[in-house]
């Protein structure tokens, strides 16, 4: 079973660490985004209210005071109450035309604190060689690095961590020493996770997913419905689920993300990629050693930098603090604080109740994406309204259908009964071709039994399907017997699923003559072979009795006896025979013409009853509330502080 992965430290809920910032309290890990439940709101249990001895003394005070928070409260939460009741009604009403992980991000913010919510950011390292692994790593270091202290624990860890397995970088302020020894989170659980304390970031609900990314595809192979952003803002982590080495991937939505690549390959991987709207959320980084930055540059599709230098200047200033001049001087020269610039953007809490940008930049993406989906599906509908394909016209390929399926059936027959083949299941060569009766009755029914008709009849459903005609779906004749017990695929048949969305009584019928005519008729030429051998045999025996116990029986009167029985056996075998014949292509002809019938009228029953009014008006109805609900959605985000 997938193991229980938690990235909330235990000791943030412990007692103890009650004079912890409220942030970090607040703060949601990235698989509990994925949960329709509301656990990104902070558990507080209400304190009990002080009975006052005097309790009129407060009256006023206290009135004032309750009317001006309830106010204020009001205000700010309101939008943000209404603006999740509205996404839960669009995840109801439109789940497939919603991303559904992003939604819960987005869900798990509104129901934080105003300003204090939680932000996730990804940094992303392209896997296009194991440099790009450790430039990522160096990248993360060298974000969250104090240069006032030495190096710390968690920059080994994440120097030593391989990104085949993702790791979760929590920052915020460090644990209390009595609550080490109880936070073993980081032990324990599948993902790698690594608490980070910075200066400048704790207290910001900051969090961060550092993993191993594949390359982008090209703004052409992504197609225009998804785009880059999605996959970018949405990657898949690999759960453990046992400990046979399977995983369980599981999207893991994030409101920023930061791709990091290294050298002229990765800087292609970067530029191959479908240009992005908003640079602010997803930024892309190309470590290039001794690249000599200019004035501007801007025209680039990434932010060039050099690590090399960065890491060689944090190393002087934790040397010596003299080399601070110095180490400014490389810090800037590696472009490293236009990283930091844009990690620190946005995240920063406010006291002010005022929603942090990403949130709303997260929800603005979803309703823009969610409303092109929809846009699609309704142009979709729309076309296939005004497709040519109408009722009439399907009536009238179904009779064609029907007279070419009658000709058929009588013309493929007529050469089936009259070939070579047939002729080989004479009755004077069933004694050396008995077993070989199966055999050549399955080639018949597989090549002459109304191959193109079915074939034909497969794509009238498709044609009905288009036009919004209910067809189907019809259970697989090839899946289960009469009795229910499942049965091997014949040889002779391309494999079918469970049910076809087609009528299927021409490979019914194809299949009760094979399973059920065929062996019969094999059964009988080989009692038929047994009889006459053995009324042969015994007529034979008589006459050479009679030839050795009679004086006066001649030759001849012993051979007529064994010839009267050889000839009156071979006749009755051919008469049992040419008759068994002769009812197996009656049988056969009289089957296909049925099963003609049956779908003829199947699709005509089809047809009379025409596209279905009520799905179409509720397949519509859905459309025009989920967007109803997209509108309401971006208005109340507009108003959001």
């Amino acid at each position: 079973m997938p193991p229980r992965i938690s990235l909330q430290p235990i000791g943030r809920r412990s007692s103890i660490y009650l004079k912890s910032q409220a942030t970090e309290r607040n703060s949601v890990c990235f698989f509990c985004s994925l949960s329709g439940r509301s656990s990104a709101e902070p558990s507080r249990r209400p304190r009990p209210r002080r009975k006052s001895q005097n309790p009129r003394r407060f009256a006023s005070t206290t009135t004032n005071n309750t009317t001006s928070t309830t106010s204020t409260d009001h205000n700010v939460l309101e939008p943000r109450r209404e603006l999740e009741e509205t996404l839960l009604e669009l995840e109801k009403h439109a789940p497939n035309y919603i991303n559904l992980s992003r939604l819960q991000l987005a869900l798990n913010g509104l129901r934080q604190r105003p300003g204090d919510e939680s932000i996730r950011v990804a940094v992303l390292g392209l896997s296009n060689g194991s440099e790009s692994s450790e430039v990522a790593k160096q990248v993360l270091r060298l974000l969250l690095a104090d240069p006032l202290k030495a190096e710390e624990e968690w920059e080994k860890e994440v120097a030593k961590h391989d990104l085949t397995q993702p790791m979760i970088i929590r920052v915020g302020a460090e644990l209390p020493k009595e609550l080490e020894s109880i936070s073993v989170a980081s032990k324990e659980s599948s993902l790698h996770e690594v608490n980070v304390s910075s200066a400048t970031l704790n207290g910001h609900n900051l969090e961060l997913l550092l993993m191993e990314t594949n390359p982008f595809l090209s703004a052409q192979e992504i197609g225009a419905l998804k785009g880059s952003e999605e996959s970018v803002l949405v990657p898949t982590v690999d759960i453990p689920t046992s400990d046979t080495g399977r995983h369980t991937p599981i999207t893991t939505p994030v409101h920023k993300a930061l791709i990091v690549a290294e050298g002229l390959l990765g800087a292609a991987s970067v530029v191959s990629m479908s240009p992005l709207e908003n640079q602010s959320v997803i930024t892309a980084a190309v470590n290039l050693p001794e690249y000599k930055l200019s004035a501007d540059t801007s025209p680039l599709p990434f932010t060039p930098i050099d690590i090399g230098v960065a890491s060689i200047g944090l190393g002087l200033v934790r040397k010596d603090l003299k080399n601070a001049i110095e180490f400014e001087h490389l810090w800037f020269q590696s472009n490293i604080p236009k990283l930091v610039d844009w990690l620190k953007t946005d995240i920063m809490a406010s006291d002010e109740g005022t929603t942090k940008p990403p949130v709303k930049d997260l929800i603005d993406s979803l309703l823009r994406n969610t409303s092109a989906a929809i846009e699609n599906e309704e142009a979709r509908q729309f076309g296939s309204s005004l497709s040519p394909t109408t009722p009439t016209s399907l009536q009238s390929s179904l009779d064609d259908w029907a007279e070419s399926a009658h000709t058929e059936l009588q013309e493929q027959l007529d050469i089936a009964f009259s070939s070579k083949r047939w002729r080989k299941l004479g009755w004077w060569k069933l004694f050396w071709r008995a077993d070989d009766v199966g055999m050549l009755t399955n080639d018949i029914l597989s090549q002459r039994f109304l191959l193109a008709s079915e074939r034909n009849a497969i794509f009238l459903a498709g044609r009905m399907k288009e036009s919004g005609i209910a067809l189907g779906p019809f259970p697989n004749p090839y899946t289960t017997d009469e009795n229910g017990a499942e049965s091997k695929q014949l040889e002779t048949q391309a494999p079918t699923p469970a049910t076809a969305p087609w009528p299927v009584s021409i490979p019914t019928t194809r299949r009760y003559l094979q399973t059920k005519t065929i062996p019969a008729l094999q059964a009988l030429s080989q009692k038929l072979i047994v009889q006459t051998l053995g009324t042969s045999g015994l007529t034979t025996a008589l006459g050479a009795l009679i030839y050795l116990s009679t004086l006066t029986a001649t030759l001849y009167e012993a051979g007529a006896v064994a010839a009267l029985g050889i000839v009156w056996s071979m006749r009755r075998m051919q008469k049992q025979w040419e008759t068994a014949r002769t009812f197996w292509e009656g049988e056969v002809r009289e089957e296909g013409r049925k099963a003609v019938r049956d779908v003829e009228g199947v699709v005509g029953d089809a047809l009379k009853q025409g596209r279905a009014p009520k799905d179409e008006a509720e397949g519509q109805d859905s459309l025009t509330r989920a967007k109803g609900l997209v509108k309401r959605a971006q208005e109340i985000l507009s108003k959001l502080k």
